[in-house]
């Protein structure tokens, strides 16, 4: 029953209920092993001796142990390690899995025999268009296909896959590719090689395909917490996707906490939308955002939302101690934005596009920070009145001419060098409110 939850029943959608047997013949010598197999675990049978044995207690782990590896390198280099102690003699062994993510489509676990390590390294979206990708043996899968073998040590052997001459000349002698198939049918694959010659045996191969469903069952577990972790960072940002993964899911789920608050804006963002095309209006947009956003995520701050244009993001402060880091680290964030932006512009200016200009607001104060919106849609943000007052100060850019403006309390808390750009009125804040600009080195 256990075996056939793993294997077959995650690929099930509107199938009839299996029947269960509970005290079947076969049912007590799987367990008898399963006793066997945890009272004495180096007393594992090789393969071409004993398949079922080997199988079966190599499915006991995945079944009681495995799962609780959480991480894809441990648990590939462990499940390695129970088949080099089953006789399959294996040098390479590489997982791929396909990936929901913005800038990787898969990611690419390859162990190795001689370190016992396993390496992992994402690909990129555009290698797909490679010829290295196209001419990949993982492409079979697409077809339908669930395996490939070559021999390469087989006589007048010729590669039809250049990857297989890379192994070969390596000293591989046979090379195997198995689909990993997930329950939403994604052609994931695993590819291993061995030196020995002759290659592998058939018990060896089929002792591999008989542990695929777990193998696969694991990895899927792996993949959706992966899946989820990764939608969380890129849509809401980083602590607030780990809060949600938490638990922290529920409607009015607010806490206090003082930040830094960042709001910037593109200027003229409107005449930009009518002149430009659709797409090189995104390309634009993109292109600002990366400008901005990468040195905030490279100094500690979080980006909560893209409004538009517009990007509001903060800079926890945990304590006292961590205030002046974190203006320091907004200001430095700021600098290096405004360089970026620079360096597009000249691009822009090169390709006879017209340069833009963005303002940046910077305050410090009290936010409340968490689940705010509809019954069933909820946004992970921050709001108050340090929120507002941020907002204002950055729609002063334009009109004092500065790509940076502070707050009082931002300029005060900082300690950086400042000029006082004067008091003003702030649309929907009451009174007149001082704001300063970062004085340039050397100024």
């Amino acid at each position: 029953g256990t075996r056939w939850l793993l294997s077959d029943a995650p690929q099930m959608k509107n199938r009839q209920a299996r029947p269960c047997s509970i005290a079947t013949p076969p049912a007590r010598v799987y367990l008898n092993r399963m006793m066997i197999a945890r009272t004495d675990r180096t007393a594992i049978p090789n393969a071409n001796d004993d398949l079922a044995g080997a199988r079966d207690m190599i499915i006991d782990w995945f079944v009681n142990e495995a799962w609780r590896i959480t991480s894809p390198k441990k648990l590939i280099a462990e499940t390695c390690r129970w088949l080099l102690k089953a006789g399959v003699p294996m040098v390479r062994f590489n997982v791929f899995m396909f990936t929901l993510h913005p800038d990787f489509f898969g990611v690419l676990h390859q162990w190795s025999g001689k370190t016992g390590k396993v390496e992992s390294r994402q690909g990129r979206h555009e290698v797909l268009k490679t010829r290295m990708f196209q001419d990949s043996p993982i492409r079979i899968l697409e077809s339908g296909a669930s395996a490939m073998r070559r021999r390469l040590d087989a006589p007048g052997f010729v590669a039809d896959y250049p990857i297989l001459d890379e192994y070969k000349d390596a000293g591989a002698t046979d090379y195997v590719l198995m689909a990993l198939r997930f329950s939403n049918g994604s052609p994931n694959a695993i590819t291993f090689t061995t030196e020995r010659k002759g290659g592998f045996s058939t018990a060896e191969l089929q002792l591999v395909g008989e542990l695929l469903p777990y193998m696969a069952r694991l990895a899927e577990v792996q993949s959706v917490t992966y899946l989820a972790t990764t939608l969380l960072d890129t849509y809401v940002g980083k602590d607030a996707g780990g809060k949600v993964m938490v638990g922290n899911i529920r409607r009015g789920s607010v806490e206090t906490i003082r930040a830094v608050v960042w709001l910037c804006d593109l200027r003229d963002f409107a005449i930009l939308s009518e002149q430009m095309s659709g797409e090189a209006l995104i390309g634009l947009l993109n292109d600002y955002f990366d400008c901005v956003g990468r040195p905030v995520r490279q100094r500690g701050g979080e980006i909560l939302k893209f409004i538009g244009d517009a990007m509001l993001a903060i800079f926890r402060i945990a304590n006292e101690d961590e205030l002046d880091s974190a203006c320091a680290n907004a200001l430095e964030a700021a600098d290096e934005a405004q360089g970026l932006l620079a360096t597009m512009n000249e691009a822009r200016r090169k390709a006879g596009e017209p340069p833009v200009a963005v303002g940046i607001g910077l305050h410090v104060g009290d936010v409340m920070y968490g689940n705010i919106g509809a019954a069933d849609r909820l946004d992970f943000t921050v709001i108050g009145p340090a929120v507002n007052l941020a907002a204002r100060i950055e729609g002063l850019c334009r009109e004092l001419g500065r790509p940076v403006i502070l707050s009082k309390e931002f300029a005060q808390a900082s300690g950086a060098e400042s000029e006082s750009l004067g008091k003003h009125k702030l649309k929907g804040l009451a009174g007149n409110r001082e704001v300063f600009a970062p004085r340039a080195a050397g100024a």
